[in-house]
């Protein structure tokens, strides 16, 4: 599956591997001005290669290696050459993708490797400059892509949602809260996330979302400190754990949430 979605400029590219004609998960790159931000899982390479050749795409860039973001590299680049640059700590990953748990290659696909260059500081296109910004936590290679002139950020996995409740177990939650205080230094306009799509408002958004972490860990910590183990905790904030959970076999979790805001 890929739609289509014009928001002035840019263009959200919104795609998903489905089973019984219903999407499994989405995600959303984005095109602007011959550039291409991400380029969505394995399982959606060839849609995109499709949309892709009756496009003017002159650079692709990743916002990180995960293969929802990365996967459609290889197809792309073996048939229409282009230019493709990630974060320097995400190339030697793309050259040599980990094999997925079972639960990511159902749902996304198994990257191929691919060769890419390192990014920058800043991406530019004829009428855009973009600033590289490092934004660790959800994944350590992690960056976002910001323009100041127009205010436009786009976020990658960085933002996803407002009141997030589940976290992967290799996330590092209190690098998120930090980086999600580097972005909102630049007073963004407009969020465009790979997940929750065009976010108007931006400032205030990611703002609620600070929020609601460092309020969530104020809770956590309360109730720890009465001796409440991990699991009661996130029962208690969260709800009980659900398929999410049982799907991914724990790699998504409430608890794993929990258990990292008890470290900040």
């Amino acid at each position: 599956m890929l739609q289509v979605t014009e928001h002035g400029p840019v263009t959200r590219l919104h795609m998903a591997r489905t089973a019984f004609g219903r999407a499994l998960y989405t995600v959303s790159a984005y095109w602007v001005d011959g550039l291409l931000i991400d380029t969505g899982c394995p399982g959606t390479a060839r849609e995109m290669l499709a949309w892709c050749r009756n496009r003017p795409i002159r650079q692709v860039v990743n916002t990180h290696h995960h293969e929802d973001h990365a996967g459609g590299n290889a197809l792309l680049q073996q048939a229409l050459g282009l230019p493709i640059a990630a974060p320097p700590d995400a190339v030697p990953i793309l050259a040599h993708f980990p094999r997925l748990q079972f639960y990511r290659r159902l749902v996304w696909g198994q990257p191929r490797n691919v060769t890419v260059e390192p990014l920058g500081n800043a991406v530019e296109t004829d009428h855009y400059r973009f600033e590289v910004i490092p934004t660790p936590g959800h994944s350590p290679d992690h960056v976002c892509f910001f323009e100041p002139r127009q205010g436009w950020l786009f976020s990658g996995d960085l933002f996803i949602h407002e009141r997030v409740r589940y976290l992967r177990a290799d996330e590092d939650i209190g690098a998120t809260l930090q980086s999600l205080r580097e972005v909102l230094k630049r007073a963004p306009r407009t969020l465009f996330c790979a997940h929750a799509g065009m976010v108007e408002d931006a400032t205030e958004a990611i703002r609620r979302k600070i929020a609601h972490l460092e309020k969530l860990a104020r809770e956590a910590h309360t109730l720890r400190q009465r001796g409440l183990p991990v699991e009661e905790i996130s029962c208690r904030l969260l709800g009980p754990e659900d398929r999410m959970t049982r799907i991914t076999g724990g790699h998504f979790s409430k608890t794993n949430l929990i258990r990292a805001l008890l470290r900040t």
